[in-house]
């Protein structure tokens, strides 16, 4: 887990660190930006940060990302209206995500990709949790850096053909009721779509991993909510965003074989015992 930095004195990880949280929280906090006016059909860059209540031009002083928003206890400065606390779980988020990546793949390609991939997540739950609503913009910029990035790791296109093609077929078959014809064509939920996107991501070879832990978070997330008596579900692009990413940083440590192997190995096993 620390492969990017394996070999490098102390003082240059922790140079590596502190730049990259700087960047995270920068990124993290254009991304609120993202969370906010995407949905409402604004340009990204049509106007100044502003306060999505009042309309009141924000400072300087109001745009340090996790300090402002805590010195504000989670109020615009202007009309002291809340703003959602998902911004700064958003910006905390990159800015952890970039720290992981950095420590995995130092700032490399990978790493480009990787985080891309991850702001475009993290933005992708941040919209469904404040909007109830999955931005299939968002996932499709998802899609093309996953496929950007399984192509730099394997070499090949298959990878991420052959995921997403086992998410599509994976989700066709658990949700095909709500599959609906389209003139020539077919509409697919939004589950199906993020199996589909998932498996691009994390190709053949992570697949099953994909599953396995997008299930297991989906049924924590879901037993919370009902524990806590939470007024509605824990986003699905939560658990999916997070079995996504840790496929994609860790697979190679937690589930080193492949599908193919892993089905002949699981296979032996069972006869041997």
């Amino acid at each position: 887990m620390l492969d990017g930095v394996a070999g490098i004195t102390f003082d240059f990880i922790l140079c590596g660190i502190i730049w990259a949280v700087a960047l995270g929280f920068a990124v993290g906090n254009y991304a609120c930006s993202l969370v906010h006016r995407l949905p409402r059909g604004r340009l990204i860059l049509d106007q100044k940060p502003y306060c999505g209540s009042c309309g009141a031009p924000l400072q300087v002083r109001d745009l340090f990302p996790v300090v402002s928003a805590l010195l504000l206890r989670h109020r615009c400065r202007y009309c002291r209206v809340p703003f959602p606390v998902s911004h700064t779980w958003t910006e905390l988020l990159v800015g952890l995500l970039f720290v992981l990546a950095f420590l995995q793949y130092n700032f490399t390609e990978p790493f480009i990709l990787v985080v891309t991939v991850g702001v475009f997540l993290i933005t992708l739950a941040a919209i469904e949790a404040n909007e109830a609503m999955v931005m299939g913009r968002i996932l499709l910029c998802v899609a093309v850096f996953g496929a950007l990035n399984r192509t730099l790791a394997d070499g090949s296109i298959y990878g991420f053909f052959e995921g997403a093609l086992f998410g599509l077929i994976l989700g066709a078959l658990l949700w095909r009721k709500e599959i609906r014809p389209v003139g020539h064509i077919y509409s697919f939920p939004e589950k199906v779509q993020l199996l589909t996107v998932g498996g691009l991501c994390v190709g053949e070879k992570g697949f099953l991993p994909f599953i396995a832990l997008y299930a297991v978070l989906w049924a924590a997330g879901w037993l919370y909510a009902r524990l806590a008596r939470a007024g509605r579900p824990l986003p699905l692009t939560v658990p999916f965003g997070f079995a996504v990413m840790i496929v994609l940083m860790y697979g190679g440590i937690l589930f080193p074989l492949p599908l193919g192997e892993r089905a002949v190995f699981l296979g032996l096993t069972l006869v041997k015992s």
